[in-house]
């Protein structure tokens, strides 16, 4: 995704990222939004695109006292990949650069998940109340049922996050990794159209100790459109008839970009080295594919296991960014067992 300020002609897709992503009112002409920030002496908008189509967005302005963010948005195939986290990070930067000394936002009080998303990037709730008055006469009269926000709950502890963004660019050289010898045979079989019981079975048992909380944070219906989608395909090792891991390939970004979107194995398979040979394996079938992506991309953080990063980077993977953040324990927040 490539980030850069708006340019004329990229109204019609900003407008219709937005309304993809429901921040659309008929009190709000997006292309009246466009228009007057444009104008604005200090403010921006930001576009990600993905070839010419826009997948995300973001509007900044400095009132001389603080920044504020408005639609902010990514298209709703691409959340769960960084994407929002990108471009938010280039709005932050630009109001950094007016000297800009904290930033606000208004969510709506019935978006919650949004409020999720703001919380694990470090914002916090404040003690505010928000009222306002139209100076201009709006198009349609304003008819949204406030709906009561809970702040968020100081007692809650925050961690440090650093996420590390990795890529490969082009196939590996080295031939795959054999088989590894095991007291049991092995087996590697993909999932066609799992159920969510099954598949919320082994992330959640691979993922818990590592505190994978965002498919925990997810209803069914979520996980149903995922796990069942053509392009995402979902791969378990089994030893002795017994699931030891899994990998999931996520293809819906081809063919510029295939990822790796969750991998690891069951607590009682890990040193057994499965793990390396799973990976190589993950990896080679990724750019099997037919056309190759462009690169494979793979993402890990300081909450996954010590050894993640350097196993990324020996199966070929080059770090290409990173992000620093606090993120309320999902622990704490009962997200995961305690």
């Amino acid at each position: 995704m490539e980030i850069r300020p708006i340019r004329d002609g990229d109204e019609e897709g900003i407008v219709a990222l937005w309304a993809a992503c429901d921040l659309v009112r008929p009190w709000n002409d997006p292309t009246a939004d466009i228009a007057l920030a444009r104008r604005a002496p200090a403010s921006e908008i930001f576009v990600g695109m993905d070839g010419d189509d826009v997948v995300a967005s973001a509007m900044c302005g400095f009132d001389g006292h603080r920044g504020w963010l408005y639609y902010v948005a990514t298209h709703p195939d691409l959340r769960g990949t960084g994407a929002g986290r990108k471009i938010l990070s280039a709005a932050e930067a630009w109001l950094a650069e007016q000297d800009c000394p904290k930033v606000e936002l208004i969510i709506r009080g019935s978006n919650k998940p949004v409020a999720a998303f703001y919380e694990a990037v470090g914002y916090t709730h404040e003690d505010r109340i928000l009222m306002a008055k139209w100076l201009v006469e709006p198009p349609v009269a304003q008819t949204e049922t406030p709906v009561e926000v809970t702040p968020a709950d100081p007692t809650v502890p925050l961690l440090d996050v650093t996420v590390t963004f990795l890529e490969m660019t082009s196939r590996p050289t080295a031939p795959p990794r054999p088989i590894p010898v095991t007291g049991s045979p092995l087996s590697l079989v993909r999932l066609h159209r799992p159920t969510v019981g099954y598949y919320r079975y082994i992330q959640h048992t691979v993922g818990d100790p590592w505190l994978w909380y965002e498919r925990r944070k997810m209803n069914d219906e979520q996980i149903h459109a995922i796990i069942t989608d053509e392009d995402v395909e979902i791969y378990v090792l089994s030893e002795g008839g017994v699931p030891a891991g899994f990998v999931e390939l996520d293809f819906r970004d081809m063919p510029d970009e295939a990822d790796i979107a969750y991998f690891g194995l069951m607590p009682d398979f890990i040193g057994k080295g499965l793990g390396p040979y799973l990976l190589d394996w993950a990896v080679h079938c990724a750019w099997d594919r037919d056309p190759a992506p462009k690169r494979l991309t793979v993402n890990t953080c300081t909450l996954d296991h010590p050894s993640a990063l350097g196993a990324y980077q020996k199966a070929g993977f080059t770090p290409y960014a990173r992000e620093l953040n606090k993120v309320p324990d999902p622990r704490a927040l009962g997200v995961i067992p305690g």
